[in-house]
């Protein structure tokens, strides 16, 4: 296992156990965060808003590695996001009030890292299935 997969695996272990602290300590302090729908922005406050958004309109979540590659200090997560929307999501495009439905949400996410940190992160998932399977759009 290389460098860049240590630090998807240890970002994503993170996640599913629903701790910010752990999650955004992988990340430096003014990490690069990138995702649809407009959210962009370096440092702490993104990276609590970016977990706080999804954490928040989906308290059940999890995500299931399908697959990661590294190149170098790039690492390359295929997974599926899953939860049930049961919170008021507050999408940088606007809030949607909970719809009590389940999701299952197939993403990409690139990272990039360098001296034991992530410095980078870009996801990539289609909008237009989320709000599909939300059933507002």
């Amino acid at each position: 296992m290389g460098y860049a997969r240590d630090l998807v695996d240890m970002s994503t272990k993170a996640w599913n156990a629903h701790d910010l602290g752990e999650w955004s300590a992988a990340f430096t302090a003014d990490a690069l965060m990138v995702a649809p729908g407009g959210l962009s922005g370096r440092g702490r406050d993104t990276q609590e808003l970016f977990y706080s958004i999804w954490n928040g309109g989906f308290p059940d979540n999890q995500v299931t590695g399908i697959r990661i590659a590294e190149d170098g200090d790039t690492g390359v997560l295929e997974a599926v996001f899953e939860g049930t929307h049961t919170g008021v999501l507050h999408a940088p495009s606007g809030d949607v009030s909970p719809t009590g439905r389940r999701v299952s949400i197939p993403f990409v996410v690139t990272y990039t890292g360098g001296d034991g940190h992530l410095t980078g992160f870009r996801l990539y998932f289609d909008q237009m299935d989320l709000i599909t399977q939300l059933g507002i759009g």
